[in-house]
């Protein structure tokens, strides 16, 4: 465990002291609190640290999917 300070703004400190006092009884646990926001955000982003592969078809392979994109945009712009 890190001990450190952190400045929140004061809404969320005061949300964050609600939620420990309804769940705990206390604001000393605020740091469960903080902790599982956190960790719910970073599994919400999708990012699981696993690569994804993915096969592309041979005849696709020699376009730039960025080029492709853009491509895209502008025409569904149009």
């Amino acid at each position: 465990m890190v001990k450190t300070t952190i400045n929140l703004d004061d809404e969320i400190y005061a949300e964050i002291v609600r939620e420990s006092i309804e769940k705990y009884g206390s604001t000393k646990n605020m740091s469960k609190i903080i902790n599982q926001r956190l960790g719910n955000k970073k599994s919400d982003t999708g990012k699981s640290g696993k690569r994804i592969t993915f096969n592309v078809r041979e005849d696709l392979a020699s376009l730039d999917a960025d080029k492709e994109i853009k491509k895209g945009w502008k025409a569904r712009d149009r």
